[in-house]
């Protein structure tokens, strides 16, 4: 359980550090700067710690999944992007999908 909420903690972090990058304007903020390295070397330390629990190929397709949806949520509650229904449910099958992996997958070996 632990693994999985440090994957889940390391997507909301790379949610952050992806609206920072953005907050940046080409590196010339130095705020949203610190909050990118920030945010960017957490999201990095915590997909390390889950992947001791994780197989790989499961973590970075949740996180990946994870993270596309945070940021779409994000940029919805922003109101930078409409919250189009089709776009919703096919970032949701893609959460889906990645959970149906842990659900096939064999146990990890440690």
């Amino acid at each position: 359980m632990i693994p999985w909420l440090l994957l889940g903690v390391s997507s909301l972090c790379q949610v952050g550090w992806l609206v920072s990058l953005r907050e940046t304007e080409g590196f010339r903020r130095p705020v949203p700067l610190l909050l990118y390295a920030v945010f960017g070397l957490a999201s990095t330390f915590l997909l390390s710690r889950s992947l001791e629990r994780i197989p790989l190929a499961t973590a970075y397709a949740a996180w990946t999944g994870l993270s596309v949806l945070g940021t779409l949520l994000f940029e919805i509650g922003s109101g930078r992007q409409a919250g189009e229904p089709l776009r919703m449910a096919l970032v949701l099958l893609i959460v889906a999908a990645t959970a149906g992996l842990q659900l096939t997958g064999a146990p990890s070996p440690r």
